[in-house]
């Protein structure tokens, strides 16, 4: 499963970036206790600034899943003018659910999404980092010390 509708789409999109002065993308997201979060969206430029994306839309086809006769169906809506930001954050939720890694719930998680608009064609990658507990248990008899009390 592809977190782009078209290998199309994809260039279409990354050209965009490039154009807008982009070098690299990054899409912070962390989660724990059964919710989680995009925590910032950033294009940046060669000096590692941000490019601001208030005003930057791009024709896009949002995907969604449906469980249907017993089984995940995903579907494509297209979408007209929508944020940049938006969509990248879309990319980022579509590849940590085709993850199958459970960044949201118990101790959670947390990473980045990241794109190298330097590399032809561009690096795309998935860094998720997960938390646990680990507990180390001890078990001490304090019967030994009574008896040495009453000695």
């Amino acid at each position: 499963m592809s977190v782009f509708q078209s290998k199309e789409q994809k260039d279409l999109l990354m050209t965009l970036l490039k154009v807008l002065g982009g070098h690299k993308v990054e899409v912070a997201f962390d989660g724990s206790s059964d919710s989680g979060s995009i925590d910032y969206v950033s294009l940046l430029d060669q000096e590692g600034k941000d490019i601001d994306l208030s005003n930057a839309t791009f024709d896009w086809y949002e995907r969604s899943s449906e469980f249907e006769a017993g089984k995940w169906q995903v579907r494509y809506k297209p979408y007209l003018a929508m944020p940049v930001r938006d969509i990248l954050q879309n990319i980022c939720e579509n590849a940590l659910e085709d993850s199958g890694h459970d960044w949201y719930n118990n101790d959670g998680g947390y990473g980045t999404l990241n794109i190298d608009l330097t590399t032809t064609p561009p690096a795309i990658s998935l860094s998720v980092s997960i938390r646990y507990t680990h507990t180390n248990d001890y078990e001490i008899d304090l019967n030994e010390e009574e008896e040495e009390e009453n000695e």
